[in-house]
């Protein structure tokens, strides 16, 4: 028989003592001053600072206006015949949209022509009278040579001369009344035919055939919607609100990038058009217009977009990638390698390009920047490099 099995008691008290020696064993080890234990430097990610052109941009959110909007009015009085187009609808420019019931206005513009017609008339029997007076003086002042006429008889003739001229320039005068009215009833007419005055898109309809609309709205009430409203979307107007500190860097003549949340994948291109030139007191903001080519007029007046303005270049410029960057609240700074050993430097940032920042100041651009693993190391603590190989897209 086995002897552990003959002396239970005697098998428990070695289990026991080789668990105290054990106990103790890790107590001592745990007792051990840390500075006594050997931990492995931890492993960082380097790389030498990028040394490349930076171009420079500013970013601004964007409402998308058209180039040209319009309420179309009525220019005369009366009910609406017809409406040419619909909401949605491409009109040319000159294309005829609305008619106003022109009935009255065909009237008066052949009354017009009736009054000037008889004007005409009074006109032509009176330069026939005149015509007969200068005759009658001539033939007077003939006779009177040879004494057949008294004096009188010609001045009496040469009073009834200039009257009958006289009575000319006011049927003259008449008659340019009557061209004037006809011109104003011609006119009157041509308004009740409403046209496109550009090319553009029909945004609204607010009226519809019947309703009666008159000349005066159109010149007393902006705020009134009108007949119709046209856009004009060929070239869009982006509007954005420049902050002060970046008025100094907006220029007319500007490359603009914008994106919009309908094309997400598309970029399209624009120039700075103008600048208000003056700031918004509340905002302390100048309002700048871009010009963005709309030629397949995708682009739609009220859309949101993302702008970029490109305002330069800074040459060779030292950038690192912006997760290197450590900051505190008055302070940022970077890790570097010297010798093995990490090395806390402060810097200063300037652009920021997508993940990447340029440093203005605080490195060579020779040093070695820890750009992984900044948060295992401490300021002279030893490290393990591991080069990265990273470049900008």
């Amino acid at each position: 028989m086995n002897p552990l099995v003959r002396h239970p008691f005697i098998s428990l008290g070695t289990m026991g003592f080789i668990a105290v020696i054990g106990l103790v064993l890790f107590r001592l080890g745990a007792d051990t001053p840390p500075a006594q234990r050997k931990i492995p430097p931890p492993t960082v990610g380097t790389m030498v600072p990028l040394k490349a052109d930076l171009d420079v941009f500013l970013s601004y959110t964007a409402d998308v206006m058209p180039y040209q909007i319009v309420n179309v009015f009525s220019r005369v009085d009366g009910y609406i015949a017809k409406i040419h187009v619909d909401k949605g609808d491409f009109v040319q420019a000159g294309q005829l949209l609305i008619e106003i019931d022109h009935t009255d206005y065909v009237h008066a513009v052949n009354q017009a022509k009736a009054n000037l017609a008889a004007a005409n008339a009074r006109v032509a029997q009176q330069r026939a009278v005149l015509r007969n007076a200068a005759l009658t003086l001539d033939r007077l002042k003939a006779l009177l040579q040879d004494q057949f006429v008294s004096q009188q008889d010609v001045d009496n003739a040469q009073v009834n001369m200039e009257a009958a001229a006289a009575a000319l320039e006011s049927l003259e005068a008449q008659a340019k009344q009557m061209e004037v009215a006809l011109a104003q009833a011609e006119t009157n007419l041509a308004y009740s035919y409403i046209r496109a005055p550009f090319a553009g898109y029909v945004a609204e309809r607010n009226l519809d055939v019947g309703a009666y609309v008159t000349g005066a709205t159109a010149s007393t009430s902006t705020l009134s919607r009108g007949i119709l409203s046209l856009h004009d979307i060929h070239i869009v107007r982006v509007l954005i609100d420049v902050v002060e500190k970046d008025v100094p860097m907006i220029a007319v003549g500007q490359k603009a990038e914008l994106r919009t949340d309908a094309y997400p994948d598309e970029v399209f291109a624009g120039k700075v058009a103008r600048l208000a030139q003056t700031l918004n007191r509340t905002t302390r903001t100048m309002p700048v217009e871009i010009d963005v080519i709309n030629s397949h007029r995708r682009l739609k007046g009220g859309m949101f977009a993302r702008v970029r303005i490109h305002v330069g270049t800074h040459r060779m410029a030292m950038q690192i990638p912006i997760d290197a960057v450590s900051r505190t609240e008055d302070a940022q700074y970077v890790f570097t390698v010297q010798g093995g050993l990490a090395h806390r430097l402060p810097v200063e940032t300037g652009i920021r390009d997508g993940n990447w920042v340029e440093i203005t100041k605080g490195l060579t651009g020779e040093e070695d920047v820890i750009v992984s693993g900044k948060d295992l190391v401490r300021d002279g603590m030893p490290v393990n490099v591991r080069r990265l190989d990273l470049k900008k897209p």
